[in-house]
């Protein structure tokens, strides 16, 4: 079964999968399986960079203050796309990322990882960084904290990654059968009934 080691190697980022391959995502609690038919770069740059502080309609962000998460706009996709991306601040604040509203990313039971200004230093690709968004209606979203005893006035972070067209798999149809096992990401069940796969671990597991 076909995989690549390289969704969360320390290095530059580089696409999961070539074009005509097929994928599978797990969200929303399952194993969903596609076709990638086109692929582009998400590249760092202004247009990628979103300012938190303008975003939540304040003007500044207090003393050991937080913004409470927020949908970003340039993130925003429809269905039949898929981004692979990195992000980091660009100020001097932490970032806690959401996949869903209520889907805490780096998360335990006890505490959510947060990514801040000085990650770089012992991961200078921000590879534990990584995170996927699919399709039009699961939201990515990112809450702030200021961890300095003043108030700041910006706090920009900046995304880069990789685009993907993609075209569902719809087990339902193809293999009555076996959804069961393919929602449950059986790797016998998918070598039969799909083929090669990349698996790609898009949403946490509550």
């Amino acid at each position: 079964m076909a995989t690549v080691a390289n969704i969360y190697d320390s290095g530059p980022i580089s696409p999961i999968c070539k074009i005509k391959e097929n994928i599978a995502v797990y969200t929303r609690d399952l194993w969903e399986y596609y076709k990638v038919v086109y692929m582009e770069g998400f590249p760092r740059s202004n247009q990628s960079t979103v300012e938190m502080v303008t975003v939540s309609g304040a003007t500044q962000l207090a003393a050991n203050g937080t913004i409470a998460k927020i949908q970003l706009a340039p993130l925003l996709l429809d269905e039949g796309e898929f981004l692979h991306l990195r992000f980091e601040p660009l100020d001097d604040v932490d970032g806690e990322l959401w996949e869903q509203p209520s889907q805490a990313k780096f998360a335990t039971r006890a505490i959510q990882c947060r990514v801040n200004l000085y990650s770089h230093l012992q991961d200078p690709w921000m590879a534990a960084s990584t995170f996927y968004l699919l399709g039009r209606a699961r939201l990515m979203n990112l809450s702030v904290r200021n961890p300095n005893p003043v108030i700041i006035f910006l706090a920009r972070f900046v995304f880069w990654g990789y685009r993907y067209f993609i075209e569902q798999i719809n087990v339902g149809n193809l293999f009555p059968g076996d959804v069961a096992n393919l929602n449950a990401g059986d790797a016998a069940t998918v070598r039969k009934t799909i083929g090669p796969v990349t698996w790609i671990p898009a949403e946490g597991r509550g």
